[in-house]
């Protein structure tokens, strides 16, 4: 079973459905994933995957009825800069933060552009990951004396969680979690346009803002998922402003980002990297800065010769 298209490509086709007002449900914002043509067999064997999920979150079986699905983000094709290394970018003037390294899905060492090919988060884990314990080795030497930190690392991280286990405020996870959902699949889907994208940021930050107003039931350390959901959501807000500010900011399109008022990719102005930073460790009190990094289109040695950028057309 292979896919006809790429995951981009597929999810716009499907937003589209949507949006021309051919969804289902009450609500017609999703469409129907029909897999009961195949025998049960072949389900159970090559997709149990996605029959279980289908179970659990839709209650449905796939080898009798449709299951309602949504394009979503499958994967993050930015990340945390990093060089070759793998160790961390601090900024586009390539200043290193010590002894941070980043690999796989979090970090971004310009290898992907705008679009990844499939298989290759994969590849990237196993490349970079190898890459990141042999720099570790580089720099740590056996018996190395202690590295001093600051005497009150850590302190503001456990101070946040702290404060979101006690949070008593009116508005629940689950809440604002649907809102940061809908607002990022109306304004920020996989098709995009100036108008909503302005929308967006700001209908992005007043859910962000809003974060200070969470509230959760349960106090106790051990298996609370009500701080949990709290802590992703952190996550969630943290990665959303930044992902639709930098989204608005780009005048084209380039990958899976497909700007309909920018329908081109424009190398001139566009090709590089866009670094966000927020401006305040609290994202209910944070804005977003924005700041670029050129890409790393040539390679390394004459081993590989050089790719340029070209159209993607089928």
């Amino acid at each position: 079973m292979g896919d006809l298209a790429s995951r981009d490509v597929v999810s716009r086709a499907m937003t589209m459905e949507i949006r021309e007002g051919r969804g289902v449900g009450p609500n017609k914002d999703h469409i129907y994933l029909h897999l009961d043509h195949l025998p049960a067999e072949t389900l159970a064997e090559r997709l149990p995957g996605i029959s279980e999920t289908a179970k659990i979150f839709a209650g449905v079986d796939v080898t009798k009825e449709p299951a309602p699905v949504l394009p979503t983000i499958h994967y993050n094709m930015g990340g945390i800069p990093t060089d070759w290394k793998t160790q961390v970018i601090r900024s586009s003037e390539n200043t290193f933060v010590p002894g941070l390294l980043a690999a796989g899905e979090a970090g971004s060492a310009s290898v992907h552009g705008a679009n990844r090919l499939g298989a290759n988060s994969l590849l990237d884990l196993v490349v970079f990951g190898r890459q990141a314990a042999d720099t570790t080795a580089e720099f740590v030497k056996p018996n190395s004396p202690p590295v001093d930190i600051p005497k009150n690392a850590g302190e503001a991280s456990l101070a946040r969680l702290d404060s979101l286990r006690n949070s008593k405020g009116p508005i629940p996870t689950a809440e604002l979690r649907l809102e940061l959902q809908k607002a990022m699949q109306t304004y920020a889907p996989v098709y995009r346009n100036s108008a909503d994208l302005k929308t967006g940021v700001v209908e992005v930050a007043k859910v962000c803002a809003s974060f200070k107003d969470v509230g959760i039931t349960d106090r106790t350390m051990i298996w609370n998922t009500d701080l949990i959901e709290t802590l992703q959501l952190d996550n969630l807000l943290n990665q959303a402003m930044q992902t639709i500010v930098a989204a608005e900011n780009r005048k084209e399109s380039r990958g899976a980002h497909a700007q309909e008022d920018f329908p081109d990719r424009d190398d001139v102005e566009w090709m590089k990297h866009t670094l966000t930073y927020l401006t305040d460790p609290k994202v209910e009190d944070a804005k977003v800065k924005l700041d670029y990094r050129a890409v790393i289109d040539q390679p390394m040695d004459d081993e590989m010769f050089h790719v340029p950028p070209m159209k993607r057309v089928y």
